[in-house]
């Protein structure tokens, strides 16, 4: 029996497969940073939330006029 291992995520492997993990992990960052955008302050936006003027951002009770 084998017993090969992915360094990185621990899947188990078959003889001679190489394992993507490194890669899907190199891709989602890409898809991250084309869809999110850094603040001032370091909070994570939608590019296109900012870009077509909607806010996401949560705001505080305190922000909202009182009833």
């Amino acid at each position: 029996m084998y017993n090969y291992r992915c360094d990185n995520c621990g899947a188990y492997l078959d003889p001679g497969e190489r394992c993507t993990c490194s890669r899907t992990h190199e891709k989602n960052l890409q898809m991250v940073g084309e869809l999110f955008a850094e603040d001032q302050d370091g909070q994570m936006t939608l590019k296109e939330a900012r870009e077509n003027g909607t806010y996401t951002r949560l705001r505080r009770m305190e922000d909202y006029p009182s009833v």
